[in-house]
């Protein structure tokens, strides 16, 4: 299940569970300390999704929600749900038609930069074979990652085949794309397990064009 599925699933999971919660009395307010409670813990969750999906603290569905979510309303609380419910659906539509940055994308951009941290610690312990073997990978992931996000088929591609296919709709350069094979030799080499193909300068090149390529394709 990919990061996107899974949040937009959580997503239409909490829409699901308003539709009890927001039930009232006939005075507006919970029928029991029980469902008073719940709202509460389905408010923070919904919160939750909202900051994922809208990191910009300025966006017009965080700062609504965060509204939302502020409030005191106290045994009122169903109406708050049903208001914030209403948000959910109208985000879930915005981000199916792709008008909020990809989450996969940000979420993948953050675990790769934490990955890249270790490898730049392996460099310093000049742990070559530590180092080549993890970002190695890391690189490989993000080019395969920016070409489906390019609709550029990568299922079963080689490397050197997706960076020039990358080149050639110029979300690389000339320059960029010979670092980026520098990457490639790297990975394959550390894959086979082929140390002195490679050394610690071929491993800080790869780290150097990787932060570039997540941060430029990837982390925005």
């Amino acid at each position: 299940m990919t990061i996107e599925v899974a949040i937009l699933k959580r997503l239409q999971g909490l829409v699901d569970e308003a539709i009890r919660l927001r039930q009232a009395n006939q005075h507006g307010q919970a029928r029991s300390d029980e469902q008073l409670q719940e709202c509460g813990g389905w408010m923070a969750s919904a919160l939750n999704i909202v900051q994922i999906l809208c990191p910009n603290d300025s966006n017009a569905f965080r700062k609504r929600a965060e509204e939302i979510a502020a409030r005191k309303s106290g045994w009122c609380a169903p109406s708050d749900v049903g208001e914030f419910t209403a948000l959910l659906n109208n985000l879930a539509k915005d981000v199916d038609a792709g008008l909020l940055t990809s989450i996969a994308d940000r979420a993948r951009a953050e675990t790769f930069d934490e990955f890249l941290e270790h490898g730049r610690a392996y460099i310093k312990e000049k742990k070559k074979q530590e180092a080549g073997v993890i970002c190695g990978v890391v690189f490989e992931d993000t080019v395969r990652r920016i070409c489906r996000k390019n609709d550029i088929e990568e299922a079963g591609v080689q490397l050197d085949s997706l960076i020039g296919s990358l080149t050639k709709i110029e979300v690389l350069t000339g320059t960029k794309a010979k670092r980026a094979r520098v990457a490639a030799h790297v990975r394959t080499k550390a894959t086979h397990a082929q140390w002195d193909e490679f050394d610690l300068a071929d491993v800080s090149a790869t780290v150097d064009i990787t932060q570039e390529l997540i941060s430029g394709q990837l982390d925005k």
